[in-house]
């Protein structure tokens, strides 16, 4: 029998440091670029003053259009009634229901009218600017606007094209609007997942403001942190500076990293937290506790389970995660045991340098060390950064202490994640992921007739189509050769895949985005084994020089599909040409 040596990996040297720069300030230039205005009204009028608005106009007046910048509150109807004198019955000119927070929302008029009123539906909605404009794009400003001040004392912050840019889309309406009541000490709206994720979107508000750039400036900073983790991930796996660089890129030019990062969601977060997770757990697997000390043993250890706890107070589906890092421990825990056991059959004798009296005498006591030390780091430790995470929250019930807050609201989560019964456009099942049969539209809108704007979350042709072989290959050689890197892969990647086939729930292609790491790192399995199979140096840079077309064929595509995932305006008939591939599921700008 073999025994198992500690191997560190290798250090990054000063050429992996240069690499990991470059490609960290190129995709931080991409990934920062038109990520949104970073300015937003920010003061304005509250419906809960039991009032509605009243403007006078001076004399009637052609109204065009009408810029509403909604508050943090959404789903109550906005009207607006004019008149021409104070003799007439107010009339309706415009209703409609206020679907998202913080954006602009433009009422088509098209009435002259003097006076305007205002009325909102809900108590706690608020409209933080007011823009009137005449037929002839001119801004109104009504005579009594200082009875009015803060709602048109920011004018200049209107759009002629209401875009991401200038507010909240998708589930942004969501979360970027509990991070500013976690600020604020509101009623939490978006419940339904752990707070942790709004937290940090939060930091960012606080840093640049409530505006788009604000609530998005996290999730693409940890966009980027994702990078140097990979990076680092796949050097410690296969040790090697070029197959680590080609992992490196296909991860950072993979579409969904891109698009995922730049909105305001908590999916970037629990992702980021399980690419450091499996890392940690990749290092202590590294190591032997009879060649090394425990203590030494127990630090990416308990690293591990850190960041699994902060993967659980983001996201449930940590819990997947924390399912496969399990699974990875015991059966290295296993292997030790049967070292023990040989080591049992054979005390005088030593093997690989490792005498059999040491393994007997270290593993009962080291083992159960080991186990105290995973119920401390992987059940008290996560279990109290998820208490701690319900800080900031409220609830519906006033003064709700911390423990019963959290108590419910996990009652709550659970409801709703079994319970849901609707449905959506552009969800899809989970077998559809890997071949993106149904991406994901996130916002689109239609400047012109032959223009428009679009942001879709897939991933890179080159990467997901790939890692189907990919994947099937380095199964068949866990089961075959007991292979443990790929073993440890496909554990990986099953953990955050599989139990979505157990989901009656609709889904969307974007919970395939912690699996995403393990896709290009059994990639680069894929990869480094064709490399090792070549016998021949002339053979071995023939693979490299394939491996670094392929990283290239994925940076085009991510330049060929970069509008569509950035919310560039394009040309439709270029979308529909070129990057529509499946052209009854793919809708890619409207």
């Amino acid at each position: 029998m073999k025994f198992k040596h500690s191997s560190p990996g290798k250090r990054l040297t000063k050429k992996d440091i240069i690499i990991l720069l470059i490609i960290m300030l190129i995709y931080s230039a991409i990934a920062f670029y038109r990520l949104g205005y970073n300015y937003a009204p920010e003061t304005g009028w509250n419906a809960s003053r039991g009032q509605n608005i009243i403007l006078d106009l001076g004399s009637p007046t052609d109204i065009s259009t009408i810029d509403f910048y909604i508050g943090n509150y959404a789903y109550y109807d906005l009207s607006v009634s004019g008149r021409n004198n104070t003799s007439e019955p107010w009339t309706t000119i415009y209703s409609k229901e206020v679907s998202s927070a913080f954006s602009w929302q433009r009422a088509s008029i098209n009435q002259n009218k003097r006076y305007l009123m205002f009325i909102l539906t809900s108590p706690n909605g608020s409209l933080l600017e007011s823009v009137i404009r005449d037929n002839d794009g001119n801004t109104i400003i009504p005579v009594n606007s200082e009875e009015y001040a803060n709602l048109f004392d920011e004018q200049d912050m209107r759009q002629d094209n209401i875009t991401f840019m200038s507010g909240t889309y998708f589930d942004e309406i969501y979360h970027a609007r509990t991070a500013y009541e976690y600020i604020h000490g509101l009623t939490s709206y978006e419940n339904t997942h752990p707070p942790l994720g709004k937290i940090i979107i939060s930091s960012g508000i606080r840093l640049f403001g409530m505006n788009p750039f604000g609530w998005r400036f996290m999730g693409t900073l940890f966009g980027i942190l994702m990078i140097p983790a990979i990076y680092i991930f796949a050097k410690k796996i296969f040790e090697k500076t070029w197959l680590t660089s080609i992992i490196c890129i296909l991860f950072t030019f993979d579409f969904m990293h891109f698009a995922q990062t730049r909105i305001a969601t908590i999916d970037v977060f629990i992702t980021f937290f399980i690419i450091l997770m499996y890392y940690f757990m990749y290092q202590y697997i590294s190591l032997s506790f009879y060649d090394t000390s425990l203590k030494k043993t127990l630090v990416p250890l308990g690293a591990c389970g850190i960041t699994m706890g902060l993967g659980c107070a983001s996201k449930w589906t940590g819990c997947y995660a924390g399912a496969g890092l399990g699974i990875i421990f015991l059966v290295h825990l296993f292997n030790r045991f049967k070292e023990y056991r040989y080591a049992k059959k054979h005390p005088d004798d030593s093997t690989d340098g490792i005498k059999h009296q040491h393994v007997i005498q270290v593993f009962p006591k080291y083992t159960l060390l080991t186990l105290l030390f995973c119920i401390v780091c992987f059940i008290i430790i996560p279990g109290i950064i998820y208490v701690l995470s319900y800080i900031p929250f409220r609830s519906y019930i006033a003064n709700e202490p911390l423990f019963q807050r959290l108590i419910h609201n996990q009652t709550n989560m659970f409801n709703y994640h079994s319970g849901l019964k609707a449905t959506h456009a552009y969800s899809s099942h989970w077998y559809q992921w890997p071949t993106m049969v149904r991406p994901i539209l996130f916002y689109s809108i239609s400047l012109s007739n032959k223009i428009g704007e679009g942001i879709s979350s897939f991933g890179n042709p080159a990467v997901w189509w790939m890692g189907i072989p990919a994947a099937s290959y380095a199964l068949y050689k866990m089961i075959a050769d007991s292979d443990k890197k790929a073993g440890f892969l496909i554990i990986g990647y099953g953990a955050q895949f599989v139990p979505w086939m157990l989901v009656p729930r609709y889904t969307f292609i974007y919970h395939y985005f912690p699996s995403t790491p393990f896709v290009v790192l059994i990639i680069g399995y894929c990869l480094n084994s064709f490399y090792s199979k070549s016998s021949t140096d002339s053979g071995k840079k023939r693979v490299i020089t394939c491996c670094i077309a392929y990283a290239v064929i994925a940076i085009l595509l991510f330049i060929m599909f970069y509008p569509v995932l950035s919310g560039l305006p394009i040309n439709k008939e270029y979308v529909a040409t070129f990057l529509r591939w499946f052209k009854h599921s793919w809708t890619l700008v409207i």
